[in-house]
């Protein structure tokens, strides 16, 4: 289990990631960033459950 402030890093990066998901208009680009807030996402679904 992660604590607090570790929980508010990753919401923190997973809220950079979106901005600049929607700021992106390389596809390429675009793939990898979602590829890595899949990740984050899970990571956190993970801690959340534990």
């Amino acid at each position: 289990m992660v604590s607090n402030s570790e929980y508010l890093l990753f919401l923190r990066e997973l809220d950079r990631l979106l901005i600049d998901l929607n700021n992106c208009y390389d596809q390429n680009v675009f793939n990898h960033i979602y590829q890595d807030i899949q990740l984050l996402r899970n990571a956190l679904a993970l801690t959340a459950t534990e």
